[in-house]
Formats: structure tokens, C-alpha cells, sequence
């Protein structure tokens, strides 16, 4: 398998370090704008702490602000000349010459209209406001930011304007009413502050926030990036011993020391790789205890032919004495008639008897010689026919056996087949890294069920073997039983022609009782002819079982054969799936 390689940009790591930075970019972000709106209010503060510092001296000074008041009307200049005048206009540019101070002034409380618009009287202001034209008692149209301050000072006693602009510049004001000891409003007391100043000094503290905020971003993304490589580098081993293992060498371990998920990952993928050499060592063992049992039932299946052909020739060799036997029965009985023929004209001709008399001793000792072969025939056919008994008895118990082995190979396919199973479920519970060991499982389960379908196909032949073994048991049963009663026939139609033989001499000896000894033998050979008949009709019928028997040895032959051919190929499935298992490196 291809050992596949991530780039840096497409890495986990990467990933988790832009998204750290990210949020640490939103947090950045966050964090300079509530500093931004708490330099503002800080800035605010310290406005209304500069206004608070130039309205509070000039609440003790209210007496001399109504001198001021009516000095001003009567002299513009009074503030050079008037020194209570001039105590007040002090506080005035000493306001002024704060830094973040534009201009201080004082206004009449009493509103005016100039051409239609509301006004107010100049009282006192900076120095720099009288060179600017606006002396002491003129009027000014406040603009509307300021007017709405000045409105809300006379209410609640103070007010701060919205920036705004007028001919002169941006500015923010801050409004105060003086009022005495009895609450009457005395004069509005101003200071104006440049926007821009400000601005600027808002500005200035935004970005020494904003490159401390970068500074802190570039350093912790640096120490985070370096954090997570040091942490993810378990990752980076796991993928590799996940990659050997992919490729069938499952000897790797991993040792991560680190107690996190990583170190969980490690321990689970170690557990993960135990069990499937565990069970990649259990499926070898089956595969091995499979193709020994495939061999053992390859060796039966050649017992079970070699058996097999033995007895399909024991059976042609009876099946051609019995047809020996038959055409010897067939012979009998036509000696049979031939002497019954013999005997009658000995009874007709007396005077023939002496003839009649050796020619039924010729046949009778031929007669003697046929029984006494069919008899040592039937003898024979017996024997062969008990040594058949016995063979099919030995047939059955190997079938036995093969059938007890054909039930080990389906019970060593089943464990196969479980695990295999349960090599999915581990490879499932591996996720990506456990792929390739989800396709090795169900190519082991797919050769267990192959090894399955081929156990029952044996399984099923052995049941046919051993239902055509038991039927030419049964077969071979009857014909011993059948050659068995065609022996005592034989013996009983021997025993007739020993008795004819000596029939045949009494009438040699004895002429005079010819007639009732060849009544005699008239019907003994009649008994004797049916014997012999009966005797053919055994010796057909055994002919025939015999051939039944042949053929169902010859079924049974193609039937080990089949057997032999489903051994092999049990033998190769075990052999590819050793093959499958070797690939693996324990």
C-alpha cells in the first residue's frame, strides 16, 4: 500500500492552530474594542474631572461673579481693571492652559434672540477668545448641540455635548450652571475640548492596543503551533503503525506516555492490534486444523474407493459364478428330465431295464458331479458374499467417520466465520485506520462460507454414501440369506442323487422290483426336477442381485469420487486461506 503524506496546510495540526488563531483574532478583536470603549469613558472621566476641577472653585466665587455681571456690561475691559474681575478671568485661563482644555469661558444666565435664534451674553472666557474677537457682554448663538447642553445644565445642573462642529473646529463641551447658596442661577460656566486631541489620544491607545494584541496573537500562535505538534506527534506515529498494519505487519507497538486522548489512541490501537493478532494466529490454527482435516477426509475417500473397488469386483466375480451356477442349474434340470424320460421307459420296457440301468447310472453320477460343483460354487459365493457383508460394515463405519470429520470442518468454519466477524466489529471500532483490516475480515468470512457451502456439500454426499452403502448392505444381506437356502437346496438335491446312486445299483442287483423302484424314482426325480428348477430360479434371482449390487457399487464409487473432488478443493480454499493469514506479519 502507497504510504500517503499530508502537507503542512492540510494537516490537523494546521487546522487546529488557524483555528486557535482565529478565535484568538475574534478574542483580540473583542478585547480591543472593549478597551477602546473603556479608554473613551476613562477619557470622558477625565473631562468631567477637568470640568469638576474648574466648577468647584468657582462655586465659591458666586459673589464675585454677580461683580463680574455688572462690571462687564459697564466695561468690556473690566477683567484688566476690576480686580475681582480679574480673580475670576484667572480661573479662566488657568482652566484654558490645561492640555486637553481648548477654551474656558462664562455665559449670562439670562437668554437673548439674535435675528430670531436664542443667544447669550458673554460673561468671561480665556484670553485667547477675547484676541478672537469675542470680548465680555456680546452676544453668542450657541450651536444646537450646545444649546440642548445648555438647556440640560439649567435643569439638572450639568451636561456634556455630542462632538460637533462650528467655525473654529470639532469640539465636546462641557457644561455646568453656577448657582448660590440660595440656588439661583448665577451664570453657565463652560469649557470647550478639542475633538481631534481627543480623537488623537483615543487613536494612539488603539493601536498601542491593537500591537500588543498582535504581538500576544504571533506569540501564542507560535507557542501553539509548537504545542500541538508536540502533542499530535503520537497521531503521526499511529498513522504510520496504522499504514504497517494496513500492509499485514502487525508486530508494531506504540508507547505514548502522555495521559490525554492521545495517549487513550495509543492504548486502544495497541488493544486493537493484540486482538487481531490474536485472532489472525486463531484463524492460522483453524486453517491448519481445516487442511488436516481436508487431508484426513482425501485419505478416507481413497479407503473408502480402494474399499469400494474391491467389493465391485468381488461382486462381478460372484455375479459370473452365480450365471456359472445358473447355466449349471439349467443343465441339472435337463438331466433331470432326461433321467425322468429314462425311468418311464424302464417302467414300459422291462426287458430295457438292464440298459436303462447304466444309462441312469452314467447320469446320475454326471448328476453327482454337477451338484457337487454347484455346491462347492455356492460355497464360494457365500464366502465371497460375507467377505462383501463385511466390506460394506468396514464401508459404513468409514462413512461414520467421514461424517464426524465433515462435522469438525463445519464446526472449525462457524468459529472461522465468528471471527472473522469479530475482526469487523474491531475494525469498525478503528474507523478509518481499521479499513483494510475491514476488507482482510470479510475475505477470511467469505472463504469460511465457501468452507461452509463445501462441509455441507460433503456432508450431504457422505448421507448419500452412506444411504447407498446401507442399501447394498441390505442387498448383500438378502443374497446371503437367498445363497445360503440355494445351498441347503443343493445339499438336499445332492443328498436325492447320492440316494438315486444307490437306487440305480439296487436295480442292477435287484430286476425283480424294478417296477415299484422305478415308481420310485419316477417321482424322486420328479422332486429332484423341481428342486433343480428351483435351484435356477434362486441362482437368476441372485444373478441379478448381484448385478444390483454391482451397480450401486459403481454409484457408490462416482459418489466417493464427488467426495474426493469437494476434498480437494476444501484442501485449496484451506491452502488460500493460509496464504491470506501469511501475508500477515505477527
Amino acid at each position: 500500500m502507497k504510504v500517503m503524506k499530508i502537507s503542512y496546510f492540510r494537516s490537523l495540526a494546521f487546522r487546529i492552530s488557524l483555528l486557535a488563531g482565529v478565535c484568538c483574532l475574534l478574542l483580540c478583536i473583542v478585547l480591543t474594542y472593549v478597551s477602546y470603549r473603556h479608554q473613551t469613558s476613562q477619557v470622558y472621566d477625565e473631562l468631567n474631572a477637568v470640568e469638576g476641577m474648574f466648577h468647584s472653585p468657582l462655586m465659591l466665587q458666586t459673589d464675585k461673579i454677580e461683580l463680574s455681571k455688572v462690571e462687564s456690561k459697564k466695561n468690556a475691559a473690566a477683567y484688566k481693571t476690576v480686580p475681582e474681575v480679574a480673580e475670576v478671568q484667572g480661573e479662566m485661563d488657568r482652566a484654558a492652559s490645561s492640555d486637553l482644555v481648548e477654551n474656558a469661558y462664562m455665559f449670562y444666565p439670562e437668554w437673548t434672540t439674535e435675528d430670531g435664534q436664542p443667544a447669550l451674553l458673554n460673561l468671561l472666557s480665556n484670553s485667547e477668545l477675547y484676541e478672537g474677537g469675542e470680548l465680555p457682554a456680546m452676544s453668542y448663538v450657541p450651536q444646537p448641540a450646545l444649546y440642548d447642553a445648555l438647556k440640560e445644565a439649567e435643569a439638572t445642573g450639568y451636561s456634556v455635548t455630542a462632538p460637533y462642529t462650528d467655525d473654529l473646529g470639532t469640539w465636546i463641551s462641557a457644561i455646568s450652571a453656577i448657582r448660590d447658596k440660595d440656588g439661583k442661577l448665577v451664570a453657565f460656566a463652560g469649557l470647550d475640548f478639542d475633538y481631534k486631541l481627543i480623537q488623537s489620544i483615543l487613536n494612539k491607545r488603539l493601536m498601542e492596543s491593537i500591537t500588543a494584541g498582535v504581538i500576544a496573537l504571533v506569540v501564542f500562535m507560535i507557542l501553539l503551533s509548537i504545542s500541538v505538534r508536540i502533542n499530535l506527534r503520537g497521531i503521526n506515529r499511529l498513522s504510520t503503525l496504522a499504514q504497517n498494519a494496513a500492509n499485514g505487519d502487525l508486530s508494531g507497538q506504540i508507547s505514548i506516555k502522555s495521559r490525554n486522548e492521545v495517549g487513550l489512541l495509543g492504548e486502544n490501537f495497541n488493544a486493537m492490534i493484540g486482538n487481531l493478532r490474536s485472532l489472525i494466529e486463531h484463524i492460522a490454527e483453524s486453517s491448519r486444523q481445516v487442511s488436516g482435516a481436508s487431508e484426513k477426509l482425501l485419505n478416507g475417500a481413497a479407503e473408502t474407493v480402494q474399499a469400494t473397488q474391491a467389493i465391485s469386483g468381488s461382486i462381478e466375480q460372484l455375479s459370473s459364478r452365480s450365471d456359472e451356477q445358473l447355466v449349471g442349474a439349467q443343465e441339472n434340470s435337463r438331466a433331470m428330465h432326461e433321467i425322468t424320460t429314462g425311468i418311464q421307459r424302464i417302467a414300459e420296457s422291462a426287458g430295457e431295464s438292464s440298459r436303462g440301468s447304466e444309462e441312469a447310472m452314467q447320469w446320475t453320477s454326471e448328476g453327482n458331479q454337477h451338484m457337487q460343483q454347484n455346491l462347492t460354487q455356492m460355497t464360494q459365493a457365500l464366502s465371497e458374499i460375507r467377505q462383501g457383508v463385511q466390506a460394506m460394515t468396514s464401508l459404513k463405519a468409514l462413512s461414520e467417520e467421514i461424517g464426524t470429520i465433515t462435522k469438525m470442518i463445519a464446526e472449525v468454519t462457524n468459529r472461522t466465520n465468528l471471527l472473522a466477524l469479530n475482526a469487523s466489529i474491531e475494525a469498525a471500532r478503528a474507523g478509518e485506520h481499521g479499513r483494510g483490516f475491514a476488507v482482510v475480515s470479510r475475505e477470511i468470512r467469505t472463504l469460511a462460507e465457501q468452507s461452509k457451502q463445501s462441509s455441507e456439500q460433503i456432508e450431504d454426499l457422505i448421507g448419500r454414501v452412506q444411504l447407498e452403502t446401507q442399501t447394498a448392505f441390505v442387498a448383500m444381506d438378502r443374497g446371503m440369506v437367498e445363497v445360503e437356502a440355494i445351498e441347503t437346496v443343493v445339499q438336499k438335491a445332492d443328498q436325492a442323487f447320492q440316494q438315486l446312486a444307490l437306487t440305480v445299483q439296487m436295480v442292477a442287483a435287484q430286476m425283480v422290483d424294478v417296477s415299484a423302484v422305478s415308481e420310485e424314482m419316477s417321482a424322486g426325480s420328479e422332486e429332484v426336477s423341481a428342486s433343480i428348477t428351483e435351484m435356477a430360479e434362486q441362482s437368476r434371482m441372485t444373478s441379478e442381485m448381484t448385478k444390483s449390487i454391482s451397480a450401486a457399487s459403481e454409484r457408490q464409487l462416482a459418489t466417493m469420487s464427488e467426495v474426493t473432488e469437494t476434498a480437494t478443493r476444501l484442501n485449496g480454499m484451506s491452502g488460500e486461506l493460509q496464504q491470506a493469514v501469511e501475508k500477515f506479519k505477527l
